[in-house]
């Protein structure tokens, strides 16, 4: 007497539990064989998710659990890694950073002893060497830094959506005999919506299909938003090529700048700084000689003002 296929093969649902709950198994491997569940399941929303974890985030906007806080820091090729101070909402917003890379990627950060750095884009490097230099005479690289125990927490907070979702599944019945699962646990796999990539101060977030969620976002930017932004950042950069602003004018515009840049680069802006940024520019714009702020970046900070003011009341 032969064992038809699938016979004595392990539930695909509670191996999955188990595997989330073995410190020994690693990330990479339970999210590959979560993989196989989400794709049985026909759950596409979970595909997307499980991939962008072991390929890591390209584009598209990382979960809240891999946005990091860095410090900021200039590289000294005698002393290593030393603070670096910059104007408080330029620091507030460089150290605000979405962790893209994969999870076996991750795994292999993790082992670091010397603590984890990551760069800034060439222009706002330039930027903050550029206020090195006019505070010290000595312009290092800045960089921002991370310790090991924040890279195991993005690790861990993926681990524990896999086991949140595959306990969900099976106190639903949902179990996958013989590695497949029947048409009933599919259907009821299907009369919910699993979100793993928006999650703030929970694990996961279940929802049936009968229920509508809506959530208002009073902080989110438009393209027209995006527009004046860019706008802005465009007027001041001729502005400062131009050489119109000249002296300690002139590096409070680039520092706004920077932070504006990174702003624009940001998955997610945050407008009480642009807003904040956008007075500053304002101020300095208006006194500065030349007038700047007529010439060329007064309607954009006008734009960005009017539609900061209408966020923030929301």
């Amino acid at each position: 007497m032969q064992a038809t296929q699938g016979e004595n093969m392990p539930a695909l649902v509670p191996e999955l539990v188990n595997m989330a709950s073995t410190p020994a198994v690693s990330t990479a491997d339970l999210l590959r064989r979560a993989l196989v569940v989400a794709r049985r399941l026909a759950v596409p929303e979970l595909v997307d998710w499980i991939n962008s974890e072991l390929t890591g985030y390209k584009f598209e906007e990382v979960p809240d659990y891999r946005r990091l806080r860095g410090q900021l820091v200039a590289e000294n090729p005698y002393r290593g890694a030393i603070p670096l101070f910059a104007p408080p909402e330029m620091a507030e917003m460089l150290a605000d950073f979405p962790v893209r890379q994969s999870i076996p990627e991750l795994a292999r950060l993790q082992s670091s002893e010397t603590g984890i750095f990551s760069h800034f884009p060439a222009d706002i490097e330039q930027t903050l060497m550029h206020m090195m230099r006019e505070g010290s005479g000595v312009a290092m690289r800045p960089a921002l830094k991370f310790s090991t125990v924040q890279i195991e927490g993005v690790i861990e907070a993926v681990r524990s959506r896999i086991l949140d979702w595959a306990l969900d599944l099976e106190g639903r019945g949902i179990i996958g005999e013989g590695i497949s699962f029947t048409p009933q646990e599919k259907q009821a796999v299907q009369e919910q919506h699993y979100h793993f990539d928006n999650v703030s101060g929970s694990q996961i977030q279940i929802s049936s299909n009968g229920s509508t969620q809506v959530q208002a976002h009073a902080n989110t930017i438009t393209g027209t938003d995006l527009e004046g932004l860019r706008g802005l950042i465009e007027a001041l950069g001729t502005a400062i090529e131009r050489g119109t602003v000249q002296g300690d004018e002139a590096d409070e515009l680039r520092a706004e700048l920077a932070t504006l840049k990174a702003q624009a680069a940001s998955p997610k802006p945050k407008w009480e700084i642009i807003k904040g940024t956008a007075r500053s520019i304002k101020a300095i714009a208006e006194g500065a000689a030349g007038n700047i702020l007529g010439e060329l970046a007064k309607p954009h900070v006008q734009t960005l003002l009017a539609f900061a003011a209408g966020a923030v009341r929301g």
